[in-house]
């Protein structure tokens, strides 16, 4: 992934910033464990960005895959809270990230196998904050696309995975 970042910099003529998301921001940012095969995008990044892509795509069709998020439910002005990550390098491209709660609530809409596993892998690295933890999610659960009950068991069996049962089931009385 840093290697196409660094083609992708290489093509470009002038600055330009990206928001990478998933398991990209997690490899990347929070040295996870995680595997991932393609790089999500938050912001959609001006044309130059995809020119750039384009070019290197054409020189190396099998390059990782990347493309704009189709779905996610992040929490509210998590762009606030974008950390910047500093890769080897880069000369014109800027590469951001979610700070790890709000990447956490990003997983926890989907809160498949894998995802409860990357998001332990962040809790592992960058030990997280439950009262952070429960802030974000009120502040993502009137954005959520779908069943607000299905989001409310997902971020359960989140913080069942890293502060236990016991803080789950105490957690669920108070939500």
């Amino acid at each position: 992934m840093e290697q196409f970042l660094r083609q992708v910099d290489a093509e470009l003529a002038r600055p330009c910033t990206i928001v990478l998301i998933g398991g990209a921001a997690l490899s990347l940012g929070y040295h996870s464990s995680h595997a991932t095969t393609d790089m999500d995008l938050w912001s959609p990044s001006r044309g130059p960005f995809w020119t750039a892509v384009e070019k290197v795509k054409k020189r190396d069709p099998a390059s990782v895959p990347i493309e704009r998020a189709a779905i996610a439910e992040p929490p509210y002005n998590f762009e606030d809270r974008l950390v910047s990550l500093e890769l080897k390098g880069l000369a014109r491209l800027s590469v951001q990230i979610p700070e790890a709660h709000d990447l956490v609530l990003l997983k926890t809409a989907r809160a498949e196998a894998h995802d409860l596993d990357a998001v332990e892998d962040i809790h592992r690295t960058h030990p997280l904050s439950l009262e952070t933890l429960i802030e974000r999610y009120r502040e993502t659960l009137p954005q959520v696309m779908g069943p607000k009950s299905r989001f409310k068991l997902n971020f359960l069996a989140v913080v069942a995975r890293l502060f236990g049962e016991d803080e789950a089931l105490e957690l669920e009385k108070r939500l």
